[in-house]
């Protein structure tokens, strides 16, 4: 009996892959032990499913009386795993649907530190997580042209990085911009002016935070400063505001 019920098992998930609906026939039949109500619950017409059922997997489920039908011993079985069988299916059909709306699953977001900490991703993932909670977010802090290469070879979906890695080849969008902010100490002779001009800032010493800086970003903002009619002179490059805003308070820069 175990070896017939263990073929029957696997007979029963090569008939699941062809129609859930049977199983759910059958159940219904099983707990209303009513071959017409089982129909009427289903909104389906009255129609010999049980016996499909029975002839697929060879074996006996009801004992049928005149107005009734009674489940057998292998019935019970097959009631016990059909209940399993049904929520999984269940399960799988709901995740795909969610899959499929973008509700479930994991997204891999790349970002510059400037994208943190200027407040711009922090807000779009608070946004995402809002409208979907059971989404999976995976983050990597990374270089803007890296992000190019990433995005190519499939290794994230989305990169948050500056205009200058901007590719013909990769779908963009606008999401910020940025604003460049001169930061001084307030012991400074510069901080008690309301306006600054930009040969104000000749000979003054500089700390300028090098994660910002692509190397165009880099490029465009010394040929701004030549234009201006000075160069910065450069005594400290840091990777991080804070400690930029430190060294600043610090009078170094």
């Amino acid at each position: 009996m175990l070896s017939k019920t263990n073929s029957a098992l696997v007979e029963l998930r090569r008939v699941l892959t062809l129609d859930l609906r049977l199983l759910e026939y059958f159940v219904a039949v099983a707990e209303l032990e009513h071959v017409g109500k089982a129909a009427e619950r289903l909104h389906i017409s009255q129609s010999p499913l049980s016996r499909q059922l029975e002839n697929m997997l060879q074996l006996e489920l009801f004992v049928r009386e005149r107005q009734r039908v009674r489940l057998t011993e292998s019935g019970r079985w097959l009631l016990n795993q059909a209940h399993g069988l049904l929520a999984h299916a269940g399960k799988v059909r709901d995740e795909a649907q969610q899959r499929s709306r973008g509700q479930l699953g994991t997204v891999s977001i790349a970002f510059t530190s400037a994208a943190m900490w200027s407040g711009i991703l922090p807000k779009v993932l608070k946004r995402f997580q809002s409208e979907f909670p059971n989404a999976t977010v995976d983050l990597q802090n990374m270089r803007s042209m890296a992000q190019l290469e990433a995005v190519r070879a499939a290794r994230i979906d989305i990169g948050f990085t500056s205009n200058s890695a901007v590719s013909s080849d990769i779908e963009t969008s606008c999401v910020a911009e940025e604003t460049s902010m001169l930061v001084i100490p307030d012991t400074h002779p510069l901080a008690k002016k309301r306006r600054i001009g930009p040969l104000e800032l000749d000979g003054v010493r500089w700390i300028l935070l090098s994660d910002f800086f692509s190397r165009e970003k880099h490029d465009r903002f010394f040929a701004a400063c030549a234009n201006a009619g000075f160069m910065p002179q450069v005594v400290q490059r840091v990777s991080e505001p804070f400690t930029l805003l430190a060294l600043v308070e610090a009078g170094l820069g």
